[in-house]
């Protein structure tokens, strides 16, 4: 049974006690057994024996009715304590018996409180149904019974009777009653989303010590679910200032509102609140939003603690944190970690532009930590991964940078010229990466490939300083290549340059008027004068003055002005620091060229004052050179001498032996000369020259007829087979035979030449001029085979000549494919200009007789692509090109070929594509139209086209007439072919068409 709870049972105890008295003192009964029954039952109910007690108060009011006066006070007493007994016994009579006593005993004493009591006593019993029925008949005044009816309501889930109560309740300066019904209705206003009800009862119960720490929660979340942010943080900052709360959840509420609005200062400020609540740590989203809005203020050290642990599991969040805390320690310059973290949000494809960008950053990361060859294999699994990505661009730039970091320089160039699309920082890199294969390739004596990579470098001139650097290195590169007039015009383009933003512009442009002189130098010394001054008067920067200060003085005799050449080796040797051996000894040589005297002095201060100089043994040749020539044999002999013991590893020994050989032979010092002779034949026999003079020495000074001559003449024919005027002169009389159109002599000369002299290096020539005898003599079969023997031989200097005629042979014998053969061959051995153009035509013409329309096109677009091709070649070009395009199915290719060669000109070619065009619209059944294009254009354009072409259009137009059924027009387009068209084949078809509708 439930109890009553203790203040309300004293209450009724002591006024049952208090009443008795009263009862008894006032009663005139007496005692006798019905009062015996009262006392009984006040005595059971005091202990609590409910149902003894009820059955004794009703004995009291049934059994003695007769003794009791109607207005005993103890009658109204026992229905009292009986409606008390039945509440407590929890019968179900208790609300009957309850309102019957109220409405019989309306001025009782207890009369007044019953309901309240026993609303009270459900209340505290939680039975707070049965509390709404009776606490709702107590009185709007009893604050208390009027407060638990609201609570009542409030537990039963009647929220809008609870309001009502709370309402009516919240002004009361009770603190027991006013700020609980405050707080219950904001409650109520806050789960029926009335917000601004609920900040308003709320604010009523804020102060109150019970909801101090509770109510700012949800005045905090009322504002937020209004999406009143601003009043929201207003309250919560102004909150958050107070000390001594625990203020957790409003903490964090503010720096999530912060953090959604973007001002992740103050978020990271409120998150740091919120964790110093937190002593078991925050929930990893929370944790996440901390560190996010730590790293987006710069405070990436923090931020790194705080993402740490959020990036260990393998989720969506985990995957975020990761790509985040990658880029924190970036920021502070922990690459591997960063490495680290991108991995992992790599590897998770929860969210898929994280995975996308933590893929990319790998890369990125991988290159700034020098690990190029991984960062190429990153970039390149990432660019296949992701092929539209939005880092597409940048992932190409940095995947070149890598390339060409890993110096992969080939691989680079190749990736980068794949792209479809290149950016300006790509082009950059793909600028330095050539730039860097070329001058390797330079440096490797690999001018030729140097040149190509010097142009890919400058198709992308993003940085002006490299474009001009590779501008003089390409121009070095040709000089390599001895293309010295495209090298000139390229230093020359560096110093037109006008480019303020290159700043070593100046530096290359100085070079150039450097290497410009030494071009000059033998070809156009005047020219090459006036660079080297160029360059000599802005200072030669690049630490070549003092050369081109001695280039200047060599110009001048390179011109013949001689008195301006001393004048400027007395100045280098005056100021240069180096080579003053070669000053010196320039001003000799020259003195002696002018006839000066002190020549000879000057180059013996050369040999004395310079002795380890290698311009000594020049100095002593011009000397012994000098003597020869002034016929003192003895003091040449002297210098050449001296030559030869003081300098035995010079180049020049040999010839100062041989010009002392004939000093010797000048002086009749016979043996002297024959010894020197010797020694040349001896140990120079292989060149030709010095053994040459060596032996026509011997001729004058040995007898022809002895062993020993016999023996060294032996031995230098041996040693000199080449070296027989003989043979030089049978070459030369066999070519004059040709070229005095004696084919037949020729035939057999040539014919000589080529068996007694197989491997002579004329021998090439004279095969190509056996074959060129044939073919003036017609025999172009034996001809051709020549031809051939030359091709084999592949020795001839001008093959192109032999793959010409040997093509134009096959083409004339129908033989297509050998003539193609041959033409490409002459494409490959092309030296100018007019050879390309004639392969092109001539596998053009080829191909054209052949069933291969592509390459038919292919060639075609090849002649229309040359800017010297002759307009007949390339309305040819069109007429073939629409040709094949027909062939193909490909009509609209075809008539724009056709339409192309008619716009391009009016001759024979352009003609036939007109012709074409007409075939086609005759070949759809536009009679009509067709007959119209051919009178219109044959009677004006192209009136001035060959008869033949002429002839198609005619013939052509008859059949358009055939079509149309106007046979009339059709005969007599006919016969006005064959009475006026001087053309064979024409007037012939013309017949037998006129034939065939004879009977029209």
């Amino acid at each position: 049974m439930k109890k009553l709870p203790s203040i309300v049972f004293l209450s009724v105890a002591a006024s049952c006690t208090v009443s008795g008295y009263e009862m008894f003192a006032q009663s005139t009964l007496n005692y006798n057994e019905a009062n015996i029954h009262f006392r009984n039952g006040q005595e059971y109910y005091e202990s609590k024996s409910f149902e003894a007690a009820r059955a004794e108060f009703e004995l009291y009011l049934s059994e003695h009715r007769n003794f009791l006066d109607k207005n005993d006070p103890n009658q109204a007493w026992s229905k009292y304590f009986i409606v008390m007994c039945s509440l407590y016994l929890d019968r179900a009579d208790t609300e009957l018996l309850a309102d019957r006593f109220v409405r019989e005993h309306p001025e009782h004493p207890v009369a007044g409180t019953l309901f309240r009591e026993i609303g009270n006593y459900f209340f505290e019993n939680g039975d707070y149904g049965k509390a709404i029925d009776y606490l709702s008949k107590t009185s709007k005044a009893d604050e208390e019974s009027q407060y638990h009816l609201g609570v009542a309501y409030y537990q039963t889930q009647s929220y809008s009777q609870a309001l009502t109560v709370f309402t009516r309740l919240r002004d009361s300066q009770t603190p027991a009653y006013g700020p609980p019904s405050a707080y219950y209705a904001g409650a109520i206003q806050f789960q029926n989303k009335n917000y601004d009800e609920a900040i308003k009862n709320f604010g009523l119960a804020e102060n109150s010590p019970q909801y101090k720490a509770e109510i700012p929660g949800w005045i905090a979340n009322a504002y937020y679910r209004q999406g009143k942010y601003n009043e929201m943080l207003e309250y919560t900052e102004k909150v958050l200032r107070e000390k001594g709360r625990k203020l957790d959840d409003i903490a964090l509420l503010t720096a999530e509102v912060y953090f959604n609005k973007g001002n992740y200062e103050k978020a990271s400020t409120y998150y740091g609140i919120y964790k110093n609540y937190k002593s078991q740590g925050m929930m990893p989203v929370v944790a996440y939003r901390y560190g996010y809005s730590l790293y987006k203020t710069n405070q990436f050290s923090t931020a790194v603690d705080q993402l740490k642990n959020v990036a260990l599991p393998k989720d969506t969040l985990g995957q975020n944190a990761s790509f985040v805390l990658g880029i924190c320690y970036q920021r502070i310059n922990n690459l591997n970690g960063a490495l680290g973290a991108f991995d992992m949000a790599s590897k998770m494809s929860y969210n898929k532009p994280v995975q996308e960008e933590a893929s990319f950053n790998v890369g990125k990361v991988l290159l700034d930590l020098g690990r190029s060859p991984e960062a190429v294999k990153s970039f390149e699994g990432f660019l296949a991964q992701y092929p539209n990505s939005r880092f597409e661009d940048e992932a190409n730039e940095l995947l070149s940078e890598a390339y060409l970091s890993s110096n992969n320089l080939l691989a680079a160039l190749s990736f980068v010229e794949r792209l479809k699309r290149r950016t300006p920082r790509v082009n950059a890199v793909y600028q330095r990466i050539a730039f860097n294969q070329a001058v390797k390739k330079y440096n490797e004596d690999g001018f030729a490939e140097a040149v190509t990579f010097f142009d890919k470098s400058l198709s992308a001139p993003e940085s002006r300083d490299l474009k001009y650097s590779a501008m003089y290195w390409r121009g070095e590169s040709l000089v390599g290549m001895q293309r010295n007039a495209e090298a000139i015009d390229m230093y020359k383009k560096v110093l037109a340059a006008t480019d303020k933003d290159a700043p070593s512009l100046p530096e290359y442009q100085q070079k150039s008027r450097y290497s410009l002189g030494y071009l000059y130098l033998s070809t156009n010394p005047s020219e090459a004068n006036t660079y080297f001054n160029e360059y000599y008067q802005r200072g030669g920067s690049d630490g070549n003055a003092d050369d081109a200060l001695l280039r200047i003085a060599d110009s001048y005799v390179a011109q013949g002005q001689y008195a301006q050449a001393l004048k400027s080796y007395d100045k280098a040797y005056q100021t240069v620091k180096t080579n003053k051996d070669y000053a010196l000894y320039q001003k000799g040589t020259v003195q002696l060229i002018v006839g000066d005297a002190n020549g000879k002095k000057t180059l013996e201060d050369v040999v004395r004052i310079f002795p380890q100089s290698k311009y000594v043994e020049n100095a002593l040749r011009d000397l012994g050179d000098n003597e020869m020539s002034s016929e003192n044999n003895e003091k040449a002999i002297s210098y050449y001498s001296r030559l030869i013991m003081e300098r035995p590893q010079s180049t020049m020994v040999p010839y100062a032996i041989m010009r002392r050989g004939s000093a010797f032979q000048n002086i009749q010092r016979t043996q002297s000369a024959i010894s020197d002779y010797k020694y040349l034949l001896r140990n120079y026999i292989n060149d030709p020259v010095f053994s040459a003079q060596a032996m026509a020495g011997l001729n004058e000074l040995m007898d022809p007829s002895s062993p020993e001559y016999i023996e060294i003449k032996a031995l230098y024919t041996k040693a000199n087979p080449n070296d027989t005027s003989l043979r030089d002169k049978e070459f030369e009389k066999a070519k004059g035979l040709y070229f005095d159109d004696a084919y037949d002599k020729a035939l057999v000369a040539l014919g000589e030449y080529i068996r007694n002299y197989p491997e002579s290096m004329d021998t090439p020539e004279a095969k190509f001029l056996l074959a060129e005898t044939y073919y003036k003599l017609k025999n172009k079969m034996e001809a051709l085979r020549g031809y051939y023997v030359v091709i084999a031989d592949n020795k001839f200097k001008s093959m192109a000549k032999a793959y010409s005629k040997a093509a134009q042979i096959e083409f004339e014998n129908n033989n297509f494919s050998k003539a193609i053969t041959n033409f490409r061959g002459l494409q490959r051995a092309a030296i100018d200009v007019k050879d390309n153009q004639a392969a092109i035509l001539g596998l053009m013409d080829s191909y054209f007789n052949t069933p291969k329309n592509d390459s038919t096109i292919y060639f075609s677009k090849q002649m229309l692509n040359l800017v010297d091709a002759p307009v007949a070649n390339k309305t040819k070009a069109y007429y073939y090109m629409g040709k094949g395009y027909l062939q193909l199915g490909d009509l609209a290719m075809a008539s724009n070929s056709f339409n192309q060669g008619v716009m391009l000109a009016k001759d024979d070619w352009a003609g036939e594509c007109q012709v074409m065009l007409a075939r086609m619209l005759y070949n759809q059944k536009k009679y009509k139209e067709s007959s119209e294009m051919i009178m219109s254009k044959f009677n004006g354009e192209f009136s001035g086209v060959s008869y033949q072409v002429m002839g198609k259009a005619y013939l052509l137009l008859a059949d358009d007439f055939i079509g149309l059924e106007n046979y009339f027009q059709a005969k007599a387009t006919l016969n006005s072919i064959i009475d006026k068209l001087p053309d064979e084949n024409s007037v012939e078809q013309a017949r037998v068409k006129l034939r065939s509708i004879s009977n029209k």
